[in-house]
């Protein structure tokens, strides 16, 4: 598992070359989501308001296996363009990741502070309050779960082959989990993963692809199954053959991806 991982890994940064397709420039670039200026990466948000907004509106939490990674990473601007266009803004944040600030309850506090940010913000740009919803990618995928699962406001939930357990990290990838939860024990692990957190009671799409060599695809099966049997409202979507981080070059999973998240969201 662990060479098919890395072959993976490794296909998956590569993808990120190249430029966006039909990117868009956000409205109001670069606005700190909290005051207090933080050791490591800036608080900072790209706002993207759509010509003819719905009164939706999403906070995007980008990828990168919580070590690279931005809001103006390839992935990141593709979505928030299309977004855009169907008329719902978006609010792509940075925030702490390893050896940049903290592990991952840094990450945690920042998102939650930019969502507090960003519900204060949306009555003044005459969006919706109560339609602002959380999507994440891959490492981004783990705190917008985490986040949820912990703020009942937030109105819907996109999870983009998001890493909910590291049960299957083994070798050399355990140093992942020991520097973002900072701690080697495995049961300290496991019990701050979604898989085993607090479920948000809000609808939520689950993506995933069969191809995916970094986060396997069980991961977001288990996760959907986990939530149908308490009874809450999840899609779970799997593309065959889809790559991780299928968002990075076109494809079909691209395509179709961000057409279930704006019907999810919008």
């Amino acid at each position: 598992m662990m060479p098919r991982f890395y072959r993976s890994l490794a296909h998956a940064v590569a993808s990120l070359r190249g430029p966006v397709v039909d990117p868009i420039e956000p409205t109001a670039p670069s606005v700190p989501y909290r005051d207090t200026p933080l050791l490591g990466i800036p608080p900072l948000a790209d706002v993207y308001i759509p010509p003819r907004p719905s009164g939706a509106s999403a906070v995007i939490v980008h990828g990168g296996a919580f070590v690279i990674g931005s809001r103006r990473m390839k992935p990141v601007r593709y979505l928030a363009a299309r977004l855009a266009e169907a008329g719902v803004a978006v609010c792509a944040i940075e925030y702490r990741m390893i050896f940049r600030g903290g592990g991952l309850a840094e990450a945690l506090d920042d998102v939650h502070a930019a969502l507090s940010f960003w519900r204060d913000r949306v009555d003044r740009l005459h969006l919706d309050p109560a339609r602002i919803s959380i999507i994440g990618m891959s490492a981004g995928g783990t705190l917008a779960l985490l986040a949820a699962g912990r703020d009942p406001q937030i109105a819907r939930v996109v999870g983009c082959f998001g890493l909910y357990d590291v049960d299957h990290l083994r070798g050399p990838a355990e140093l992942l989990p020991r520097l973002l939860f900072k701690t080697r024990e495995r049961a300290h692990w496991d019990e701050r993963m979604p898989a085993r957190g607090e479920h948000s009671r809000a609808p939520t799409l689950l993506l995933h692809g069969d191809g995916d060599g970094i986060v396997p695809v069980a991961q977001s099966q288990r996760l959907a199954a986990s939530r149908e049997a308490l009874g809450l409202p999840t899609r779970l979507v799997v593309y065959p053959g889809a790559p991780h981080g299928f968002f990075n070059v076109p494809s079909r999973a691209r395509d179709e991806g961000v057409r279930e998240i704006i019907e999810h969201v919008r």
